[in-house]
């Protein structure tokens, strides 16, 4: 009877069967099985079961090693981290990796930042680097890398006066540079490059926010750079949550993504700006790998600043940052990440429960996910929340070419599809809030989060390895 049946009719059928019963039908008959190899039984199954309905273009791939992705990566939803690191005596609110894969740093409440050095991805090969302590600050709030893992920004609030800073850190010997100040405290620093460096700041002449653009050598001086005016003629009254990356197709641009209000100190709108001509000063050094010399030089006759400005450095009227596009959200934003790779801009944001008043925001948490001229691709609700209003507060995005991964304030962290926009798995492992958590830019199946539970915790999607405790 089977053997009379069309072939439309049978991969119709097959598509609808649980995965479990395509094991058995492959050995049923030779015509079954070549139905269940034909790429265009897993085209219906991957649009039934993901509602994937084309394949990626940066990336060959088949319909079946595709569908085959999704659901091994689907069944890590159990997975457990494999190893836990307990040395933060506070909450720990954000981590990052250096470009190189080798160095973790974790930044928290007991105003501390730890560098963590793994040379391997076991429990065994993970030590604590170097520990750097800011006794004057309340929290310490994040740090980054620079693109050659040279320098660390390290950004927090001073308990008086209450203000936010960025300190700069070379690396790995972990000296001091330079301190910057930054208005409102909680808007951070990010890098542009290798030694320049932007941070909010608040103009009481115009009462707007305003980005002040920064070098780590002392032969630049400071200049705002935020938007042209008669390009954008309502400043913003609030900006924060600075994510840059650099244009794919022109190397001489740099795109600065933020979140930012026109009236209230809770940022509510996605604004992009487009930096031009940004050459970081000194080049001729980096490239013969003489900066790091240059920071960490031991020697006490060695004046940095002196021998720093006699070198050709472009003025600060050489870079322009020019406002492109802003978007109302009606939300508060609580998290960017920008994907130069894929032009993606990711956003978690907690919606307004009522259009028209801020003061309100919804328990869940929306990823909204949008192309680099702002416009809206996709909006998914996985991720929740527990604080109220009043009280919210940053969950940070990671991306990479292949997974966006984003905590929520329940302990879990969601894993999601970047090309196809779609919820993939939800790891659980942390007792309280996953403030932060980053994919590595060198595996991009290995995991690192942080939590409210003062633990940094490592996972891979690869294996499910027992939980080992460290520290």
């Amino acid at each position: 009877m089977w053997s009379g049946v069309p072939h439309f009719i049978l991969t119709d059928i097959f598509s609808h069967l649980p995965l479990v019963d395509i094991g058995q039908c492959l050995v049923v008959c030779q015509n079954w099985y070549n139905i269940l190899q034909d790429e265009f039984h897993w085209k219906n199954r991957i649009s039934n079961d993901w509602g994937v309905t084309s394949l990626k273009q940066n990336i060959p791939c088949s319909w079946f090693s595709e569908y085959k992705r999704l659901h091994c990566m689907h069944s890590k939803r159990s997975s457990t981290p494999w190893a836990t690191l307990t040395v933060h005596e506070d909450e720990v609110l954000h981590v990052t990796m250096s470009h190189c894969g080798h160095y973790i740093s974790t930044s928290s409440k007991d105003k501390s930042v730890i560098i963590w050095k793994m040379s391997e991805y076991s429990a065994q090969s993970i030590a604590m680097f170097k520990r750097i302590y800011f006794p004057s600050w309340d929290a310490v709030f994040q740090s980054l890398f620079n693109d050659q893992d040279s320098l660390l920004l390290v950004s927090g609030v001073a308990q008086e006066p209450y203000v936010g800073e960025v300190m700069i850190y070379s690396f790995p010997k972990c000296k001091h540079i330079k301190t910057v100040n930054c208005m409102p405290y909680d808007s951070f620093g990010s890098w542009l490059g290798n030694t320049f460096f932007i941070v909010g700041d608040f103009d009481e002449m115009s009462y707007s926010a305003v980005v002040t653009m920064h070098s780590v050598f002392d032969n630049v001086s400071p200049k705002y750079v935020y938007t042209d005016p008669n390009s954008n003629p309502a400043y913003p009254y609030h900006c924060k949550a600075f994510e840059t990356c650099n244009h794919r197709s022109n190397p001489n641009e740099k795109f600065l993504f933020y979140a930012c209000s026109q009236s209230t100190v809770v940022a509510h709108s996605l604004a992009v700006a487009v930096f031009t001509g940004i050459m970081d000063s000194n080049s001729e050094f980096e490239r013969d790998g003489l900066l790091p010399f240059i920071e960490d030089s031991e020697d006490e006759n060695f004046n940095r600043r002196a021998f720093l400005k006699k070198q050709k450095t472009r003025e600060p009227s050489d870079y322009t940052g020019t406002f492109k596009n802003v978007v109302e959200l009606k939300a508060a934003v609580i998290g960017i990440n920008a994907n130069e790779n894929l032009e993606k801009v990711f956003v978690n944001c907690r919606s307004w429960l009522s259009e028209d008043n801020p003061s309100e925001i919804s328990m869940n948490i929306q990823l909204r996910i949008f192309d680099f001229d702002l416009n809206l691709l996709r909006t998914i609700t996985k991720a929740e929340a527990i604080t109220p209003s009043h009280k919210f507060f940053l969950i940070h995005i990671s991306s990479s070419e292949w997974y966006t991964i984003s905590g929520d304030e329940k302990g879990k962290i969601h894993i999601f599809d970047s090309n196809y926009n779609i919820h993939v798995c939800t790891l659980s492992g942390h007792s309280d809030v996953v403030n932060c958590a980053v994919i590595s830019p060198i595996n991009p199946h290995f995991i690192c989060s942080v939590s409210d539970d003062h633990t940094v915790m490592f996972w891979d999607m690869n294996r499910a390895k027992r939980q080992s405790k460290v520290g």
